[in-house]
Order: C-alpha cells, then structure tokens, then sequence
C-alpha cells in the first residue's frame, strides 16, 4: 500500500478503530502531498476536520453543546474553505434574513392581538392591512440577499475581477463570490417567504438561525433546505447511535468512490475533448458527450452521498436531491428525480404563488372560455414552466448557454405535457406495448441522450463550443480510432477506461438494487463476511484506483460552483 501511495504521490494515513460490532472498522485518509488548495469534501484536509468535529459532537452530553460544537465546525470549515472575508457575507445575510423575519412576525402577532371580537369579514380585510406592512419588510430584504446574488452573477457574466476580501470591493468591477451563495439564498428567501406566507414560525434565536445557515454539509452546494425543518432538527439533535453513525460513514465513502474513482477519472477524458472539439474525430466526441453525464451524476450525487452521510451521523436528515435519474422514462420524471429539492423549490416558490396568482388563474378561465378546455389548460402550465425554466438557467448561469440550456428543458418539459394525450394515441394506433420492458428500456435510453444534448449546450462554457460539439458528431468519424488505440491517448489509457467502465457498472447496480430495496439495511443483514468484503472491498478500490498524485489537479465538485 505505501508503494501505491509512493508512485502516486500521495500521502496515507488512518484512523484504525476496533469493535465487536463491525459496520465499519477502518477510515483511509488520502491526499495530495500538496494541500494548499481551499478546503474540498473530497480532501484529506476535510476528513480530518470532520473526524476531530465528529469526536467532539459525540463526546457532548446536552443539545445546546453540540450545537455550539456544530457552529465552531461551520465557522472552521467555512475558514478553509473559503475564508472569513466570505463568511462575513455569509453573517451578514444571515442578519438580514433574521430581522427581516422578526419584523414580520412582529407584524403578525399585532394583527393576532387586534383581530379578536372581529367579524371574519372584518379580520380579513384587517389581515390585508397589517400584510401590507410585513410586506415592506420582505421586499427590503429579498431586494438585498437576492440583489448580492444577481450582481454576482453578472459580474462573473462580464468578466469582474474575482477578489477575496470585502475591503477589496469598493473599487469599480470587482466580486466576491462566497461559498454556497446561490444555496443559502434560495433557503433564506424560501425561509422568509414561509414566514409571510404564514406557512411556518419565525425562529426567535439568532444562534440556531446562524448554525442552520452555516451549516458545513450542506452549504457548498445543498441540498436545498427549508431551514424551519432543519432548525427544528438542530432543536432536538439526538445522542450518540452506532448504527446512524456507521450507515453515514457508509454513504460517505460510496460518495467518495463514484467522485474519486469515477467522476474524476472521467473528467481527464471529457476535459480534454471539450478543451478543443474541432480537433477531434466524431467518435471521440461522441464518447464523451455520452460519458460526461455520467460524470456529471457521479460528481453531484457523489456529494450528495458525502454531505447526507455527514449530516446523518449527527443526526441530521437533509433532503434527498437524487433518486437514480438515469431509470426516468420522460423528460418531466427526470427533473423529479434529478437535483430534487432545486425542482421543489422552484414549484413551491415560483410556479405555485404563478399559477395560483387570481390574474392568472382569472386569465386562465376566459381562455378556457374563449379557446377551449385543453387551450385553457396548457395556457395555465406553460406560463409557469416557462418562467421556472428560464429561472432555473439563470440560476446555473448567466451566459446565452444557460440561457438557452432553460430554454431547451422548459421546451421538453411544456411539450411533453401538451402533446402526452396525443403521444398516448398514437402508441394505441401503432399497437407498442407501453408496459412492456423494450418500451421501457426505450424511453430510459431517450431521455438519457436528452439529458446528453442538454450537458451539451453548457459543459464547453459557450454556444460556440456546443455548435462545434454537435458539427463534430457528423464529421470524420474514424471508427478506427477504437481499435488503433486513439481513443485511449486523450486522457485515458485502456486500463484507466476499464477502471471507470467498472466503476460506471457498480454504480449502476447499487442505482438499480436501490429502486427495489434499502441498500444499507439490507447489508447490514447480511453474514459479518460478506459485510466486511463489501466495505473493505469500497476501501480498497478507493485507494487504489482514486484520482490522485502530482499529475492530477483533483477537481473540485461541479456544483460547487452555482
């Protein structure tokens, strides 16, 4: 093992921990001999930090300790990962946020204390009143935490200088990007529209406000929480359970397995035809824009296995963002099952407050009227999809490729829904057996090349690039490039591409396994050997076949960059 270690240049060390009970024996910390980069999910520098953090959260007798020990692990995670100036816009957010819903709250309880003795009539047009004044109060503070959002994104669109210091932005065209801003934003608006909306409580304590919003696992790149149920959970965080501690561990080192050993496998070869499309035959392209979404699931699910196990160690439940979107047979089941709660909260706080809105839904009815039902109908949800999937690429991005990006998926999703009774027609016409496993392995293998074409339109960075991707498809093919080795010399060597291959297919089977079972509990039922051979066996392909060493810049995950 040390001469693995040796030729990869990488540095080994563990933490050995012996138990009669045996869900997990041994922790292997990898890195490269050179940490100098920020602080990563994905590094030793953060295996470290979460061991200490994770011994000393264990080690606490009362909530309110290990709540204070979880605000000191945001705070140093937050350190190394990005840095204090960053967190200071992070707290300073956090402060909006908190008032802006105090205030609201304070509003809401004058209206409780004067609506008593009143009509209904009488309480509702009261409600109206004090409604309008909360209302001030949110605008002001969705027009500051959403308003730091959009000048970062365009300046990041018009090429501001990218500075690390908050001193540093008085001057003219310069940014500063904190970790995580597009995710606790989206749950600080979503948090202080349910406070207006009257749909959950105002947190009166500042500290548990601040610990939910700093929260380590989840700040880089979500889930996408609703901090009332995730404060709710920081309010009664449990005591120590062997079993809770040992199935997060698990999920975290499968999610380092498909980041390590597959994503950033995958990564050198597809980089390196999206570098320069042009200079390469239709066949290589073709690879790569069929395996970069594969690296693009294993990198962001891999996170999510990695902060999800994180938090379900402490206790914590995040939401889930993935439930295996590669077995989707439609475009619309595909966002369901692909970033869930980015989909959740667009419907919840975009297309909902549309769709429901009385000029709308009035305008909906005289459409019905004048046009007909079916008119009426897709009128009523083509307006709201359109407005959610323009959102959702400016969300991703600000260039014409995001733009576009929305547009192709709102396009899919809106016809899908428009053309379904026709589409159900049809296969009656033409006697398909929709129920049948063909039929169903067809639509599967659709919406995986839809998602393709859509990867296409972003993962060059232009509308350029995804013009070259798609006129280098249909030219110079030169199949022969996958007999005479080519294929195996941008990147990838042939042993490097049977290692991912693998990878691909384990993660395929537990994605397959996971449809039909719980994955994790059902192991755990299973012969002391065949457990230990099924960890061990994690353990040691990570170790050997992970991407690392002085050769290999270790990516950084995806969507940390939203």
């Amino acid at each position: 093992m040390t001469e693995i270690c040796r030729k990869k240049d990488i540095e080994l060390s563990y933490i050995f921990c012996y138990t009669e009970r045996e869900h997990l024996i041994c922790l292997f910390f990898i890195t490269r001999k050179d940490n100098s980069a920020a602080m990563t999910y994905n590094s030793l520098q953060f295996i470290l930090f979460f061991a200490v953090f994770l011994t000393l959260y264990l080690l606490m007798p009362r909530v309110r300790l290990r709540q204070i020990v979880i605000l000191i692990g945001n705070v140093v995670f937050y350190k190394l990962a990005a840095g204090f100036n960053m967190l200071a816009v992070l707290v300073g957010t956090s402060l909006v946020i908190y008032v802006a819903g105090r205030m609201i709250d304070h509003i809401y309880a004058g209206y409780e204390a004067e609506k008593e003795g009143l009509t209904p009539k009488e309480a509702t047009a009261l409600f109206a009143d004090y409604k309008k004044r909360a209302k001030k109060f949110l605008l002001l503070a969705l027009l500051i935490i959403l308003g730091i959002l959009f000048y970062v994104k365009i300046g990041k669109l018009l090429g501001f200088k990218e500075v690390a210091r908050v001193s540093q932005l008085f001057a003219l065209k310069r940014v500063l990007i904190p970790l995580g801003l597009s995710y606790y934003t989206f749950s600080g608006v979503g948090y202080l529209l349910d406070i207006y909306w009257k749909k959950a409580k105002c947190e009166h304590d500042y500290f548990k406000l601040l610990v939910c919003m700093t929260y380590f696992p989840h700040i880089v790149q979500g889930p996408i929480s609703h901090y009332h149920k995730l404060m709710k959970q920081f309010g009664t965080l449990p005591s120590f359970s062997y079993e809770r501690v040992c199935f997060g561990l698990q999920r975290m080192l499968w999610g380092f397995f498909k980041k390590m050993v597959v994503a950033d496998r995958l990564s050198l070869f597809t980089s390196t035809i999206f570098a320069s499309p042009s200079s390469f035959a239709g066949i290589e392209i073709f690879f790569a824009v069929t395996l970069c979404a594969v690296e693009l699931y294993a990198d962001f699910s891999g996170c999510m296995d990695i902060v999800i196990g994180a938090a379900q160690t402490m206790g914590i439940t995040l939401d889930e963002n993935f439930s295996r979107p590669f077995f989707s047979k439609s475009a619309a089941e595909f966002w369901r099952r692909w970033h869930i709660t980015l989909g959740a909260w667009f419907k919840d706080y975009v297309y909902m407050p549309i769709a429901m809105s009385p000029r709308f839904m009035k305008a909906s009815v005289n459409i019905r009227k004048k046009r007909g039902t079916r008119i009426g109908q897709i009128f009523s949800s083509a307006i709201p999809l359109a407005v959610v999937w323009l959102l959702t690429g400016l969300w991703h991005g600000t260039g014409l490729d995001y733009v576009a990006w929305g547009c192709y998926w709102g396009i899919l999703i809106i016809l899908s829904a428009i053309l379904a009774p026709d589409f159900k027609k049809w296969t009656q016409k033409l006697h398909i057996d929709t129920a049948s496993f063909g039929w169903k392995l067809f639509q599967m293998v659709r919406t995986y090349f839809l998602f393709v074409i859509g990867r296409m339109l972003t993962v060059t960075g232009s509308l350029k690039g995804f013009g070259q991707l798609i006129s280098g498809l249909f030219q110079e093919h030169r199949l022969w490039a996958l007999f005479d080795g080519t294929l195996y010399q941008h990147g990838l060597d042939y042993k490097n591409f049977c290692v991912a291959i693998v990878g691909i297919f384990f993660i395929w089977i537990a994605d397959m396994l996971g449809e039909h079972m719980r994955i994790r509990e059902n192991l755990a039922k299973q012969p002391l050997v065949l457990r230990w051979l099924a960890y061990y066996g994690v353990i040691v392909l990570l170790l050997i076949f992970g991407m690392y060493g002085s050769a290999f810049d270790a990516s950084k995950f995806v969507y940390g960059g939203f």
